[in-house]
């Protein structure tokens, strides 16, 4: 049987080797890697890949008049999904999938930030997804409204809408269950202008946080992806 085939999408400059990454990795996976932000647009043809992976970034998914490249990603993924093919995004990548679904992403009302582990709570639409409330990893200041015919699978405090099925192969997972604790440093020394703000904390907390959280937070990311997956 040939290797299914994922096409990657990256925002940032680093390749990390996170939980999802390692999951594709260590199970066979053919993946492909694009850096739409580095000149690595969309592929041409679509039809070479099984399923699409988005991953975050510090960009915006409204940043199209500053950065061309965010509109001609939307362009490719609103063809991509309207075929109802296998598609995972990930913080700025599950913004991109509302948006081009037609929801609208925007700052928190009061310009907050949701940044370090914070409690995601299943709906009733939810119980293959998330059983039960769980800490997860977050780092962002946007959100997305729910799109039309999507299910809301998962809600937090300060954003409300934090996963949402899109037919039952999309997802859009507004927190990182993906980051392990060496992603999670790194993210920490690079980012730690952004760690200065109300209710956002230290980076001490974070990893003791990590400590507690971070084992069950992997365990449930290797699960889910397995699951997601079987449905391709």
């Amino acid at each position: 049987m040939s290797k299914k085939r994922v096409l990657t999408v990256r925002h940032m400059e680093d390749v990390r080797d996170d939980h999802v990454a390692k999951y594709f990795s260590e199970n066979g996976f053919e993946q492909t890697h694009v850096n739409p932000a580095l000149g690595i647009p969309m592929p041409n043809d679509p039809d070479e890949y099984d399923a699409l992976l988005i991953y975050g970034g510090i960009q915006s998914a409204n940043d199209g008049p500053d950065r061309p490249y965010i509109d001609e990603e939307l362009e490719w993924l609103s063809n991509w999904l309207s075929d109802k093919r296998p598609t995972l995004g990930i913080c700025l990548g599950a913004q991109l999938i509302a948006k081009s679904l037609g929801a609208t992403v925007a700052p928190h009302p009061r310009e907050l930030r949701e940044i370090g582990f914070h409690e995601v709570t299943p709906t009733a639409a939810a119980q293959d997804f998330l059983p039960a409330p769980s800490y997860f990893y977050q780092w962002h200041r946007e959100g997305f409204t729910l799109p039309d015919n999507c299910e809301l699978l998962a809600r937090g405090k300060l954003f409300p809408n934090q996963a949402f099925r899109y037919h039952s192969n999309t997802y859009g997972i507004q927190f990182h269950p993906e980051v392990t604790r060496p992603v999670m440093k790194d993210w920490l020394n690079h980012g730690s202008t952004s760690l200065i703000g109300d209710g956002v904390p230290s980076a001490e907390r974070q990893l003791e946080d990590e400590s507690r959280y971070g084992e069950k937070m992997g365990s449930w990311c290797r699960n889910f992806v397995s699951n997601w997956v079987a449905n391709w």
